[in-house]
């Protein structure tokens, strides 16, 4: 057995191939990430985020306390929508901007395939 060959055969395996099986994944990573699937997701999911948070915030009521008991009517009114709902609305729709800005600043620059053996 040649000295070539030997370096090839680990624990009875044959590695002569696994550059064959590297390029099949960076192929299936360039693919991924030339259509960039997963940002694109993160960013829909964060935009349905953002939609159902707008929607709940705009559907916000003042509401009446069931069974209050003061003599004053003020005091039996929930008010809505709160500092606290407004904080959270602004929040999730600033972090908006900021999921954007990753997402148009992501992606790998890929420079080709390097052989697993050199």
């Amino acid at each position: 057995m040649s000295l070539h060959t030997r370096r090839n055969v680990v624990a009875g395996k044959d590695w002569t191939s696994i550059d064959t099986y590297r390029k099949a994944h960076l192929a299936i990573a360039e693919l991924v990430d030339a259509w960039r699937i997963v940002p694109r997701l993160l960013v829909g999911a964060y935009s349905y985020l953002v939609y159902i948070v707008v929607k709940w915030y705009m559907a916000l009521e003042p509401k009446m306390i069931e069974g209050c008991t003061s003599d004053v009517v003020t005091n039996c009114i929930v008010q809505a929508p709160t500092t606290q709902h407004a904080a959270l609305v602004t929040t999730i729709v600033g972090i908006a901007a900021a999921v954007f800005g990753l997402y148009t600043n992501s992606g790998k620059k890929w420079n080709g395939f390097t052989p697993w053996n050199k």
